[in-house]
């Protein structure tokens, strides 16, 4: 619940931080220039996709295959070039320096181990609400008492008419 909800704030404030970000761009070089740009970065979106190509998709989809959807991470092969090409081709200059930061290397190992690393402090913390016993720490009670009858349940009982 708490990342869907994240997700969709992500997904309606990046189209309005794109648009800002266009317009700061374009009053710094010029409109024209902002606009080359902005269609010169989707172009070299699709030459890293065509250039990751089905030799990437085969062994991220082999990758998840074998370890399925928890083994993901940046490092799986093929992900991080095709994320990236995904990410220059989307219109925008915040998702284009997004796509070209995954490009490199170091950066992204860094970004991997940090995602990482959040996604095990993510499952390491439990609820609350939940009382984790090892097996020496409970017992089984039954529903039954001592004599054989049933404990009344504190649910109130349908009438009958």
């Amino acid at each position: 619940m708490f990342l869907v909800k994240w997700v969709l704030i992500g997904a309606i404030l990046l189209p309005l931080a794109e648009v800002v970000a266009f317009i700061a761009v374009a009053m710094t070089i010029g409109w024209f220039p902002a606009l080359v740009l902005f269609v010169a970065t989707s172009a070299a979106g699709i030459l890293v996709l065509k250039r990751a190509g089905r030799g990437d998709l085969d062994r991220f989809r082999a990758a998840v295959g074998a370890g399925g959807l928890r083994s993901i991470h940046l490092d799986t092969p093929g992900l991080a070039p095709i994320l990236a090409g995904i990410l220059l081709v989307l219109p925008g200059f915040i998702t284009d320096l997004a796509g070209a930061v995954l490009l490199i290397p170091p950066v992204r190992r860094w970004a991997g181990a940090t995602i990482g690393r959040a996604l095990r402090r993510r499952r390491t913390t439990r609820d609350p609400s939940v009382i984790d016993l090892a097996p020496d720490e409970w017992r089984h009670v039954s529903d039954r008492i001592e004599d054989g009858r049933s404990r009344k349940s504190s649910r109130p009982r349908p009438r009958r008419c």
